[in-house]
């Protein structure tokens, strides 16, 4: 009896990356795209060449170094600015990043009175965290 795999022999990823791999310039920009893998929940890696390098030296250290075990801790602050993006007058961001973190999403005319409020409701926020 043969394997129920037979006809889905497994690629590796350089053999899927040099089978996609490709240069391509968008609104004046050069970019480098590739898979590193096929199949449902894949898709290809889009990155402006000008980054290309500094990619593969982060790459590289992953390599000689490994990956820490530990998830790379951001403060709140650093993911709001990392993650906040404007899309049709919304303005969203993540307080947290990984698995199930979800954006907060303000549109743009009320942000300013969000930040208002939370700034006028700052000691209260401490003063109630003392007490916990």
């Amino acid at each position: 009896m043969g394997s129920i795999f037979k006809n889905e022999a497994e690629e590796t990823a350089v053999a899927v990356i040099k089978q996609t791999m490709r240069v391509f310039s968008e609104d004046g920009v050069a970019y480098v795209s590739f898979a590193a893998n096929k199949g449902k929940g894949s898709g290809a890696q889009t990155i402006p060449v000008s980054e290309f390098a500094e990619c593969v030296e982060a790459l590289s250290e992953i390599v000689e170094n490994g990956i820490s075990e530990e998830e790379e801790h951001i403060s709140t602050p650093e993911s709001i600015r990392r993650t906040a993006s404007l899309s049709d007058g919304t303005i969203s961001f993540r307080v947290r990043s990984g698995k199930g973190a979800k954006p907060a999403k303000i549109a743009v005319g009320e942000l300013a009175d969000v930040v208002k409020l939370f700034k006028g409701c700052m000691k209260a926020v401490e003063s109630h965290a003392k007490d916990l």
